[in-house]
């Protein structure tokens, strides 16, 4: 299982040096209840409704380390809004939504590579949108809550297998039937937070379903600090959630981020009080406490197009000076960096498959370096890391 202590620990010391920053704007129309997805270092933002009261299909790419958009293919079929994205591997997925008919069932896979889109099987249930969901273990994703076509909140949980293009039901999610609720990457499960009830009132509740050492059960999860639906983040680990509604006509700007099972606020977000806006983290191998993204959405009375990042800027390897060793970004991609805190000691890193046979080694002369880990496959290894003095292992991922 993956420590979370030392990055818990440093992000205490950074929360307080947290910076948002106006990017440029979307530059498709202003929209609300989008959805986005995220590949390497890429934010997809696309569909929900513009400025115009107009459904959309357009889609947009954002590169982070240009700060730059760029068009993609539109979606191949209706305008909607409230659907609802993913990733698995190297393909973005958009499921469900609501179009000029209603609520829709169908499932489109986006292929960057090709700029090229596919529908993949619908969801063998009632159609549904304003739902959530996480990637799995790389080759799947479960989509969980929504609103049903009959007119319903539900607290079904669908899990879709991207290798056989198929669906299976899981364990609903405890507590009241919700839409609109947020989502996050949990430490390798699913956390869903607030949402709205059957009467739109909103929630504060969490749960948290363990993806990666699944149990088949949802677990009670830190509750927010206020009853919210529309408001989005992300993150791993740590979790950064911003905006949102409580009813039809109070919206909000407060920014918090779960750092543990302790909520904290942070730089209430500049752009304004705002529901339906989407938000994205941990991009291109970035620790996820570097870079949150956040834009669009709505207020009582105007659509959004404005993008924003919130930074936390304080470096790992320069600040941090536990005991244990540090190891990040956790899944890795191409590399993985590596610091034991006193530079004045060296240590040896070995990364093995989960049978324990050795795979990588690299020599660390200065209690810090990294480790080129893009020739192995994605999956599950482990990593050790010795000292005249100490050994530590853990649990890596590797996700290209």
């Amino acid at each position: 299982m993956r420590r979370l202590a030392p990055a818990l620990l440093l992000f205490a010391l950074s929360v307080s040096a947290q910076t948002w920053t106006q990017l440029p704007d979307f530059p498709g129309n202003a929209r609300d209840d989008a959805a986005t997805f995220t590949i390497g270092n890429r934010i997809y933002v696309g569909t929900g409704m513009d400025v115009g009261f107009q459904l959309t299909n357009d889609w947009w790419c954002f590169d982070t380390q240009t700060e730059l958009w760029s068009p993609i293919a539109a979606m191949p079929t209706t305008s909607r809004q409230y659907g609802t994205a993913f990733t698995i591997a190297d393909t973005g997925y958009v499921f469900g939504g609501v179009d000029v008919s209603g609520a829709l069932d169908q499932l489109w896979a986006y292929y960057p590579e090709q700029d090229a889109w596919e529908q993949k099987a619908s969801i063998p249930a009632e159609a549904r949108y304003a739902c959530v969901a996480v990637t799995g273990f790389y080759t799947n994703a479960i989509v969980a809550t929504g609103m049903l076509a009959s007119g319903s909140p539900t607290n079904e949980a669908w899990k879709y297998q991207a290798v056989t293009d198929t669906w299976e039901a899981i364990a609903p999610v405890p507590g009241s039937a919700r839409h609109r609720a947020a989502c996050f990457l949990d430490g390798g499960g699913m956390r869903i937070l607030g949402g709205a009830d059957a009467d739109n009132e909103p929630l504060s509740d969490s749960w948290s379903y363990p993806i990666w050492f699944e149990t088949g059960l949802w677990y009670a999860a830190t509750d927010l600090p206020a009853p919210r639906y529309g408001a989005d983040g992300s993150g791993d680990y740590a979790m950064v959630l911003t905006a949102g509604a409580s009813s039809a006509s109070a919206f909000h700007d407060e920014t918090w981020v779960l750092n543990g099972s302790v909520w904290s606020p942070v730089e209430a977000f500049p752009g304004g009080p705002r529901r339906g806006g989407v938000g994205a983290a941990g991009i291109g191998g970035s620790p996820w406490f570097m870079r949150f993204y956040y834009g669009t959405g709505s207020d009582p009375g105007l659509r959004y197009k404005d993008w924003w990042k919130l930074e936390f800027p304080v470096g790992m390897a320069e600040e941090w000076n536990g005991d244990t060793p540090l190891c990040y970004p956790n899944p890795a991609d191409a590399s993985l960096s590596v610091a034991i805190g006193d530079r004045s000691r060296d240590a040896d890193i070995v990364i093995s498959d989960m049978c324990g046979r050795p795979l990588l080694n690299k020599h660390l002369s200065a209690g810090a370096g990294t480790v080129d880990v893009s020739s192995l496959a994605s999956g599950s290894y482990v990593i050790s890391v010795q000292g005249a003095s100490f050994r530590w292992s853990d649990r890596l991922m590797v996700r290209h």
